[in-house]
Parts: structure tokens; sequence; C-alpha cells
């Protein structure tokens, strides 16, 4: 195995890195993501692996695998993007146009959530225990991988984004998601430019209007994770995204709300499970990095 790069691309931000034979990141870059044009797109993901193989003196030659995570539907295995909410590809073919670029080096395109998900199983270790990672940001969803294979159902498990709520009509992204919490802030406030963090600013604070609308998150959040425990009973529940990286306090009050919901015998102490990202914000990288070295391995 030899060196790899591996791409965090978001609806805001491209996250690119470089890693060595033993799984090192050497290098990153992170810019603005290309949310119109398709071939703009592209072609800055191509310019950022290009800065990175230029600064160790590498050409795309020197590559032997090259890893992306992204958002959106996906075909996986052809590495064809087929839809995506807030960035331009519609049936691109991400998996082919990146070999035409890297002749020596396996291309593999898979779900961002996936991709973190395996950063953070391969971090802790695990080899057949089963792991849940929830992603909390722009919108919500999750990744289970159990004893080292995906669950992947008939391609959309894990979008918890669509679990419905106890309001009618409004889904659990709806309610709680960066842009929704965002929303209801400014319409409490009566205030149409505050924004997420500002808005945690006066959570800290004691902002009562505030107060009321985390508590709801944390609240539809912990009944969320109840079921996942009890439905798969992970060994591992790993809460990340910007908001759950951002704010801890977070993470450690929706563990809270999910041991209150652990009544049975049997059931107390499973709150101990839910945990913080080990990798924060790096761990789709390092997951890419990690999913491409698993599979070398196994060829």
């Amino acid at each position: 195995m030899g060196y790899t790069l591996a791409a965090d691309i978001g609806g805001t931000k491209l996250a690119t890195a470089i890693f060595d034979q033993d799984g090192l990141m050497l290098l990153s870059i992170e810019i603005k993501s290309e949310t119109v044009d398709g071939e703009r797109l592209f072609a800055s993901l191509i310019a950022s692996f290009q800065a990175l193989c230029d600064e160790k003196n590498l050409s795309f030659k020197d590559i032997d695998a090259v890893s992306i995570g992204l958002p959106g539907i996906l075909d996986h295995d052809k590495g064809i993007v087929l839809f995506q909410n807030n960035l331009p590809w519609r049936d691109f073919p991400l998996k082919e146009r990146l070999s035409e670029m890297f002749k020596n080096a396996m291309v593999i395109i898979d779900s961002d959530v996936y991709m973190a998900a395996w950063g953070e199983f391969s971090s802790r270790k695990y080899s057949k225990e089963t792991l849940v990672y929830i992603t909390l940001s722009t919108g919500i969803s999750c990744g289970t991988i159990s004893a080292g294979r995906f669950l992947r159902g008939a391609g959309m498990a894990g979008e918890i984004g669509f679990s419905l709520s106890e309001q009618p009509g409004e889904s659990l992204e709806s309610i709680i998601s960066g842009p929704a919490l965002q929303e209801k802030g400014r319409r409490e406030l009566n205030n149409p430019t505050i924004t997420l963090k500002e808005m945690m600013t006066l959570y800290y604070e004691g902002n009562k209007a505030i107060q009321l609308i985390m508590d709801e998150a944390v609240d539809m959040l912990s009944k969320n994770l109840y079921h996942i425990l009890l439905f798969a009973d992970p060994h591992c529940i790993v809460l990340g995204g910007s908001i759950f990286n951002h704010h801890p306090k977070l993470a450690e009050l929706v563990k809270m709300g999910v041991k209150k919901q652990l009544q049975h015998r049997l059931l107390h102490g499973k709150e101990n499970r839910i945990e913080a990202s080990h990798n924060q914000k790096d761990t789709g990288l390092i997951g890419a990095a990690a999913r491409a070295h698993s599979l070398m391995g196994n060829k």
C-alpha cells in the first residue's frame, strides 16, 4: 500500500488530504465547495489533489488509492453520483473521471456518512463490533457498521432525517438540522440574520427562547437514539457532525436524555455506549483513507 488521496466533499467545504503507507495523514487542504457548476467542482477537487502531491513532491502516478466521501444518492459500486441537494453533480461518473486521472490507483466512492463511520470504527480498532455513527449538521443521517460490513439495506439505510416527529407533516431533519434550528431562532428572536453560532452563544448565556429550541432538539434526538439502541444494540453510538463536534455539551445532554428513557433494568447503563467522535472534523478524511487501506489489503 502506497500513498492515498482522500476527500470529504460537503455542501459548504471540500476537504482533501494525503496519507502515507501507514495511514498517517501528511497534509490536508480545505476550500469552499463549488455549488453551481459540476465541472468546476471536479476541477477544484483535482486542483486540491495536485496541490497535495506537489507539496510532497509526488505525481499522480505515485498514488495507489483515491477515496472519496460525499453526500447525496450514489451508486457506490459504479462510482456514479446520481443526485445531491447542495452540490451540482447529477449522474456524474466520478469514479470513471478519477480513474482517467489516476491510472495506477484504486478509486473508491461512498457516502460521506459511511466514510465517517468507518473512520470511527477503525480508530477504535473494532473488528466484530457494531457501531452507529450519527452526524448532525446541515442534515442528519447515520451509518452502521457491523463486523466490518456496512448495513446498506436496499440503499437508504441510515436516512434517519426522514423519521417522523410528533409534529404532523414534519420530519426529524426539518426540525433539528442546523438550518432548521437557525430558522427557528430567527423566528423566535425576530432576528432574520442571526446565525446558529450566535444562537449557541445565547444558549450558553441562558437565553430562554433558545433553550426551549435546543431542549426540543435534545428530546427528539434522545428518543431516536433510544430506538436505535433497542433495534441494533450497538457496542457504540458516535455523535458527530459539525453541531456535535462544536458543542459537546449537546452530546452530553442527549446522552443524559437517553439515560432517562432506559427505565428497564436490562437497559441500565447502555447510555454509556454513546460517545463523541474520536476524529472530530477529520473523521471523513480518516475514514476514507482507512477504507482504502482495508479494501487494498483484501485484494
